[in-house]
């Protein structure tokens, strides 16, 4: 069964149940999250083809070589890659010693450090980014030129909100606008 099936049957089953309730949201966040977790199996595909152990080596990598020449700290990818500084720790630590990241002790302040991305992981990210490039332009064939536009306007929009919720203790308990 195609994920758009499973999320159609959902939708059905639930109107079957609660025909009462308004479920155009609930066919909009399914597809949404299926679209997610197929995208990310797809990405995570695609980093390892490219020579990556996982897709967050991927995201790290990315990260450090779009901040250069500056130098970042291991809170400042954690925090911007949305990651426990315990998970990022080992994840560094790894990439460390695959000579893809080198840590520099901070100029400023003797007892931090700083990220930056060695030739090895500049070239191994680079040419995974390439590779990427194929796949994300593959994600939206079929759409027009303007679908595309309107589509990337649209998930601002939402991620603006979905920004906004998660901030929330409950998010379950905001009134209907």
């Amino acid at each position: 069964m195609t994920r758009i099936n499973f999320s159609r049957e959902t939708v059905d089953g639930w109107s079957r149940l609660r025909p009462d309730e308004d479920l155009f949201g609930l066919g909009i966040a399914h597809r949404l999250i299926w679209s997610g977790r197929l995208a990310e199996e797809v990405l995570e595909r695609t980093a390892i083809s490219s020579g990556l152990r996982r897709r967050g080596d991927y995201e790290v990598l990315a990260l450090l070589r779009r901040a250069e020449p500056e130098l970042l700290t291991p809170l400042q990818v954690s925090q911007q890659l949305l990651t426990s500084q315990s998970g990022m720790t080992g994840k560094l630590d790894r990439l460390e010693r695959q000579g893809l990241v080198q840590r520099t002790p901070d100029p400023e302040d003797r007892r931090a450090i700083r990220l930056g991305i060695t030739d090895a992981g500049r070239a191994l990210i680079d040419h995974a980014f390439t590779t990427s490039l194929s796949v994300y332009r593959s994600m939206l064939e079929g759409l027009t030129a303007t679908e595309e536009k309107d589509f990337e306007a649209l998930l601002d929009k939402l991620l603006t909100r979905l920004d906004e919720l998660s901030a929330m203790q409950q998010p379950w308990a905001q009134s209907k606008s």
